[in-house]
């Protein structure tokens, strides 16, 4: 409704402009999204793609050191090496000689079946050397024994960090078994310039980057040892959860946004990455999309002057026809417009003059019958109030009066006197709330003579004297009282209640609240009255009670007004009467 208010309340020229930007805005649209939708393809196969790489490459390293690890468990059942290292202090000198040999031979091969070992050594203490594949060197250390002997008991990962080296090692007998002194060491030593070839091969040109990591080592190798975007692709996938083996994201280092590919091998512990700007794939699209403003740009001008040129056109006659329009808009009906020439914009003239009369005598029929119709359904609904309970009340004076009870006689008479007064009063179809609150009092003294003993009646008229001055229509308060001793309370043999209270509500409006303890409603119940509620106006030929006060609120006040019922705290039911506390509508009866 806004929106179009708004262009109601437009001139000619943003009209036009508007119309031509309908017409072409959903081209725009649909050429920004093919434009979108390309950017997010390439994203996707660009994704795609790096995972691809980061699997395959990551099973071609998973393969080479299984291969290591593989060779590592044969050799520890070697017999060269398992002699050198029990018997050979009882063996001749050139059959050890000739045993170290074939060791040597065995590690030179291990050494170059792979990729990515630069050396490997197996330390033997029996004979006090460090075979190499080609040569030999002094033994290990006691202190050098013990770290790896720890490491290999902490490890969780088959390759190690230490002393700046990645190795593979293997301990005999096992550390994490034997406390016993190690009778061999094998020790495979993996090349950082292989496995850094390895990630260089990865990449592809630009700024795109691959490393392997270990984070519980903290060693790290890249294929770029300069980037200084390692450590934050490092710190991204050390955020991931541990259980999760592969993954992508995107991520901002210094305002530039990357895309991240990863996956963790679970046989070396291990994280391979590819990561690479997204510029460098989306760069080409860029372009497409600045060129696309660009035109976008020209096009919006063009419309605006196209638009300026056909409302200069037919500016003067659509003026005119404008602020007749206008006057017409604030209320002013004898307005006519004429136009010398004979066009199309004569005819309309002529149709608007005309429309503006007949407007104006349809709006002051439309308006008398809508008074006469309000003023004569309110007369009728105030007929249907009917003081049903009257003749129960004659019975019970009479009653009084047989037992000579004439106190009682007497307040009842009174009661029942001020209530003919009030309702027989026709002078105005208004009254004050107070007023109406008295009203209502004097009936339920009358019915509390009548049901003392089973109903006591709780009044609260702590809101009465701020809002007691407010005007609503007459005899709208009773029938709500009166619905809860005939419906609600009918049952009730004996700890009857029944209260009546007046509030103010957050909304601005006073609220005027009947309770009773009847019998508890459901919630279809509830529903089953507030639809006869809401159907109120539906055209039903006779209403009482609840539904002809909220009906004659409605009359009165307008939506957002009326009866609301609910659960009373009491357990029966809750009337609430809604009236305005701000101003009363004009009296239309």
């Amino acid at each position: 409704m806004k929106i179009h208010t708004m262009l109601r309340k437009l001139t000619i020229y943003p009209k036009l402009t508007v119309t031509f930007l309908v017409a072409i805005v959903p081209l725009f649209a649909v050429s920004m999204q093919m434009n979108r939708m390309g950017a997010e393809s390439v994203r996707e196969e660009i994704l795609s793609s790096m995972d691809s790489r980061v699997s395959y490459n990551m099973g071609s390293l998973e393969a080479e050191m299984g291969r290591i690890i593989r060779l590592h468990r044969q050799y520890v059942q070697d017999e060269d090496i398992n002699k050198l290292s029990m018997i050979s202090s009882i063996l001749p000198y050139y059959e050890v000689m000739m045993m170290q040999k074939r060791v040597q031979n065995k590690l030179w091969v291990m050494k170059n079946s792979n990729l990515y070992l630069s050396e490997s050594k197996a330390y033997i203490p029996a004979i006090g050397k460090t075979l190499l594949s080609l040569t030999d060197e002094a033994a290990m250390t006691e202190q050098e024994v013990s770290q790896l002997q720890e490491l290999n008991r902490n490890q969780v990962s088959p390759v190690v960090y230490w002393q700046g080296k990645l190795l593979v090692n293997s301990i005999y007998p096992d550390p994490s078994y034997s406390a016993k002194p190690p009778s061999y060491i094998l020790q495979s030593e993996i090349d950082h310039r292989g496995l850094q070839a390895f990630l260089r091969q990865m990449v592809n040109a630009g700024r795109e980057g691959s490393l392997l990591f270990n984070e519980n080592q903290e060693w790290t190798l890249g294929s770029d040892p300069n980037d200084g975007a390692m450590e934050s692709v490092k710190a991204f996938v050390k955020r991931q959860p541990t259980d999760q083996r592969f993954g992508q994201g995107r991520i901002e280092i210094e305002r530039v946004p990357y895309f991240v590919t990863f996956q963790r091998s679970q046989l070396l512990n291990m994280d391979l990455v590819l990561y690479l700007p997204e510029k460098q794939v989306l760069g080409p699209l860029d372009k497409y999309r600045t060129w696309f403003w660009i035109l976008s740009g020209l096009s919006g001008a063009v419309v605006f002057a196209f638009s300026y040129w056909i409302f200069h056109l037919i500016h003067a006659p659509l003026r005119n026809m404008v602020r007749a329009f206008r006057t017409v808009e604030k209320g002013d009906l004898t307005v006519t417009i004429q136009h010398p020439n004979y066009d199309e914009f004569q005819y309309l003239y002529g149709q608007f003059n005309s429309m503006v009369r007949r407007l104006q005598y349809s709006i002051q029929e439309v308006y008398e019958s809508r008074i006469m119709a309000q003023q004569s359904e309110l007369k009728q609904l105030q007929s249907q109030i009917n003081p049903h309970f009257l003749y129960n009340t004659y019975y019970m004076v009479h009653r009084m009066a047989s037992a000579h009870d004439l106190e009682n006689v007497e307040k009842a008479t009174k009661y029942l006197g001020d209530y003919f007064v009030y309702i027989t009063r026709n002078s105005s179809n208004e009254a004050t709330l107070e007023e109406e609150w008295k009203h209502t009092i004097a009936y339920v003294e009358i019915q509390q003579m009548r049901f003392h003993r089973r109903i006591e009646a709780r009044i609260d008229e702590t809101g009465l004297e701020r809002y007691g001055s407010i005007k609503i229509p007459r005899l709208i308060l009773q029938p709500i009282i009166e619905n809860a001793y005939q419906h609600g309370l009918r049952s009730m043999a004996r700890n009857g209640i029944v209260s009546m209270s007046v509030s103010g509500s957050s909304s601005g409006a006073v609220v005027v609240s009947v309770e009773d303890n009847g019998e508890a409603l459901r919630e279809e119940e509830l529903q089953a009255i507030r639809a006869k509620l809401d159907s109120a106006s539906d055209g039903v030929e006779e209403k009482t009670g609840l539904l002809n006060v909220h009906l004659r609120l409605l009359l009165k006040f307008g939506a957002g007004y009326g009866i609301e019922v609910s659960q009373s705290r009491y357990g029966g039911l809750k009337v609430d009467m809604k009236i305005p506390f701000s101003g009363t509508a004009d009296d239309e009866g």
